[in-house]
């Protein structure tokens, strides 16, 4: 993981951060489901996913191989390339009776704010991510080497990143490409380290080996993995090792992928901009830009996440679209009906937004940092669709499916 001439073409790995949930406009029809689940929020890693219940308790499922599921898990019964791999099917509660207001899911780790706005980590360590040098994984919740208390946090694919209650960024993991943003790189770091802005920010995302946050105003700054230009099918990115300020437009929400980075400006329009091989800039192409460019569809949308190869939003009516790679069903449609290919693999893809299928309407989307998509929709039930052979849809089955399928309930999974 020390290279910096990226080939980002057909298999990548990405983390998509959560999106506060929001009420569809008024006036729309909002069909939902027969009964209602317990979820008010979902985050989607790159094998496994995440929840909250109303009572603020933490449920996970899908891979399990490092404990990122928070909790002891005997079922083998999952399969990676034939090789049994530690997960769960359905939703399992995370060890140690805490309570939450916000979970994140990273690449092979989980980290979520207490309601005492304390983080606590849990899963792959290898990097540090998890903040606790003493450990190389853990799978129950410990807190990083830190009393401070935080409002928002974002995880990458080994790094993870918080705002105090001042402002102040934090981030720890890796740091390959300078995604702690605290001005190396190569060297990660174990426990907190506060980055070099003197910027107070917002709010924060985080993909593989990228971090954006905002401040107050709307200003986006990001820094690790940046895009430089594309040689052939080859994407060229550098490090980035301290913050720098993305140029117009003024964000509402920032979402970190793979390769794309994605937000809402302030018009309810949506942007994309760094590497763009699957379409996952929405604008028709597969050419990438570091200036933010528009996604097409004329759609006002309330929240985008942008994952490995797909990027996938909520319109202002609750529906959800979703563009990019389709070769696993991560834009909730058949691939049959995306026939455009793109990339070096030449997978089946969409370079402009489609509407996920059936006519759910969703509070909450998040693209993960695999190739699954999870939904959560305004009557608490979550949805996945894309990838599933670790479990990761949550549905029992380890299947691909394009269509979404409902989430086992936690209290009858």
């Amino acid at each position: 993981m020390t290279r910096w001439v990226v080939l980002v073409a057909a298999t990548l790995v990405a983390i998509s951060a959560c999106e506060q949930p929001f009420t569809p406009r008024t006036g729309i029809a909002t069909q939902d489901d027969p009964t209602t689940d317990a979820f008010v929020a979902v985050s989607a890693g790159r094998e496994h996913t995440c929840g909250l219940t109303t009572d603020g308790s933490a449920f996970c499922w899908g891979s399990n191989e490092f404990g990122q599921l928070g909790a002891v898990s005997d079922d083998a019964s999952c399969l990676r390339e034939g090789r049994p791999i530690p997960c769960r099917r359905t939703p399992g509660a995370v060890a140690g009776n805490l309570k939450f207001q916000t979970i994140r899911a990273g690449g092979d780790h989980t980290c979520a704010l207490a309601l005492d706005y304390h983080v606590y980590c849990w899963g792959d360590n290898l990097f540090g991510e998890i903040g606790e040098p003493s450990v190389r994984s853990s799978a129950s919740p410990i807190a990083p080497r830190s009393g401070d208390t935080f409002v928002d946090l974002a995880l990458g694919g080994a790094h993870t990143c918080a705002i105090r209650t001042d402002g102040v960024v934090f981030c720890w993991g890796s740091n390959e490409a300078g995604q702690l943003g605290n001005g190396t790189v190569g060297t990660g770091a174990a426990v907190p380290t506060v980055i070099q802005s003197n910027q107070r920010f917002s709010s924060i995302a985080a993909g593989d080996n990228r971090t954006c946050a905002r401040i107050a105003d709307g200003s986006a700054f990001c820094w690790g993995s940046t895009w430089v230009a594309r040689q052939q099918e080859t994407e060229v990115l550098r490090p980035q090792s301290v913050p720098s300020r993305i140029q117009s437009p003024v964000f509402k929400a920032l979402s970190v992928g793979t390769s794309t980075t994605c937000g809402v400006a302030l018009d309810n329009h949506g942007y994309c901009w760094e590497a763009n091989p699957t379409g996952a800039f929405g604008d028709g192409t597969t050419i990438g830009s570091n200036a933010p460019r528009l996604v097409g569809g004329s759609l006002d949308l309330v929240s985008i996440s942008t994952g490995t190869v797909q990027t996938c939003a909520i319109g202002d009516t609750g529906f959800a679209y979703c563009w990019g790679g389709n070769n696993l069903g991560q834009l909730g449609v058949s691939p049959a009906i995306t026939t455009s290919r793109c990339g070096v693999a030449l997978m089946a893809c969409s370079k402009v937004p489609i509407r996920v299928s059936g006519w759910r309407l969703f509070a909450q989307i998040a693209a993960g940092q695999g190739n699954h998509v999870c939904g959560l929709t305004i009557g608490g039930s979550v949805y996945c669709w894309g990838a599933g052979a670790l479990g990761q849809r949550g549905d029992g089955r380890t299947s691909n499916e394009w269509s979404p399928t409902r989430v086992r309930s936690p209290s009858n999974p």
